[in-house]
């Protein structure tokens, strides 16, 4: 009987640790670039940086953020497009704020640090 028992409660004691395991929060949840629908990922290759997709299209009001996964500082400027954005500086590892996008049409945009680095947003209806 008093294996059982022992049994039992080496049993429930596994539960509960496994289940107290899964209820842990993830870190930072709702830091900047949470509840992007998008996230255009900003990425060092071979010597050079960019944007990455670039073309990216989305639908209108959907919401977008920047990942720096460079080691440098960058932006993410609208150059061109029917309403201005800017991400301000994204240091490695870095997210931006999340940019709603209700405003259909193209979006040119540069890092205004390295400015020969391009990316392109189109906004659909």
């Amino acid at each position: 009987m008093k294996s059982i028992g022992g049994a039992l409660f080496v049993l429930i004691l596994l539960f509960v640790g496994v289940s107290s395991m899964s209820c842990k929060k993830k870190s930072n949840p709702m830091g900047p670039g949470s509840g992007a629908d998008e996230v255009i990922q900003i990425a060092g290759q071979l010597g050079s940086s960019s944007f990455v997709p670039s073309p990216d299209t989305i639908l209108v009001n959907m919401k977008v953020s920047w990942h720096n996964s460079d080691g440098i500082t960058h932006t993410a400027t609208e150059v061109s497009g029917p309403a201005f954005f800017n991400t301000g500086n994204l240091n490695g590892n870095g997210d931006s704020n999340v940019i709603t996008f209700s405003t259909p049409g193209t979006y040119n945009y540069r890092c205004n640090i390295h400015t020969s680095m391009t990316g392109q947003l189109v906004v659909l209806p």
